[in-house]
């Protein structure tokens, strides 16, 4: 199956930087388009005033000239020339231009820096990837850390559970393992049940009965060739990281489990836990609910 165009999101910060250059390595590696996006803040809705009649129009000409030199500056020897003259640049909120681009080109995936945040300031604002991974419905690459920020993933861990988001989470693995000849390793995390559960279930039983429904629903659909299988206990996302760090991970694949925006939007979630601690590079795919 052939590759839709990838875009990333990129900035003047290194993390922006690193965003480009793993979506330019990996639109290369699978034949497919790169197109890189720059949001920038719109003059006229800041310096707007009911009572003052302005003609902003080169106002915002400049501002998106400033902006795309810029960040062209900062990309310059990171990324080959011919992408680099290609940048958009759009006047609006980052993960609105993100979206509007990613739908006009029908994009495979989006690709951002990660940028870590204190707790309250994730509260207040959030940032982009937290913001796209919540509330868009394509698969949002966040770049980790510079040593995982090549782009070349040598190393692909996907996390599976029990639910249907296990199936779109190992295809979207083996599909980017494939375009790189990866190594690629699945992990199943059995989790402590709610104390509330009754009869309560030890922690042998948990297993016993996680490795069954493995066997039945999940492994069945790993099929990428010398992919290894592993079962962990702990909590989900701390052990999640726990093995990428262990294995030296390049990428780690989830399923998201937003079936609407609401249920994106509540903190807590495996998905937000793995964004906070970014132990290498993260792809989410967004899983709806299947129809009964």
């Amino acid at each position: 199956m052939n590759w839709k165009p990838i875009i990333a999101g990129v900035d003047q910060s290194e993390e922006g930087v690193r965003a480009a250059v793993a979506a330019v390595e990996l639109a290369r590696a699978a034949g497919t388009e790169c197109c890189l996006v720059h949001a920038v803040r719109d003059p006229a809705v800041q310096l707007y005033h009911p009572e003052v009649s302005v003609d902003f129009s080169e106002v915002r000409d400049s501002v998106l000239a400033a902006a795309r030199t810029l960040v062209k500056a900062s990309l310059r020897n990171r990324v080959p020339a011919a992408v680099v003259e290609k940048l958009e640049c759009r006047f609006g909120p980052p993960a609105i231009v993100l979206a509007d681009v990613a739908n006009e080109r029908n994009a495979e995936l989006i690709v951002l820096g990660g940028k870590h945040h204190v707790a309250l300031g994730r509260w207040l604002a959030g940032s982009t990837a937290h913001h796209m991974v919540r509330t868009h419905d394509r698969p949002v690459l966040v770049v980790g850390p510079a040593r995982h920020g090549a782009g070349k993933f040598e190393r692909v861990l996907v996390g599976v559970d029990l639910s249907h988001a296990a199936k779109p989470a190992i295809l979207a693995a083996e599909r980017i393992a494939g375009v790189f000849n990866a190594q690629l390793r699945a992990v199943h995390v059995v989790e402590p049940h709610p104390w509330i559960e009754v009869p309560p279930m030890s922690q042998e039983e948990l297993q016993r009965n996680s490795v069954e429904e493995l066997d039945r629903a999940v492994w069945p659909n790993l099929v990428y060739p010398g992919a290894e299988r592993l079962v962990r206990r702990g909590f989900a996302p701390d052990t999640l990281a726990a093995v990428a760090a262990e294995w030296n991970a390049d990428l780690v694949v989830v399923g998201s489990h937003g079936q609407g925006w609401v249920e994106r939007v509540l903190i807590g979630s495996v998905t937000e836990r793995l964004l906070n601690l970014l132990p290498a590079s993260l792809l989410v795919v967004p899983v709806c609910a299947p129809v009964i």
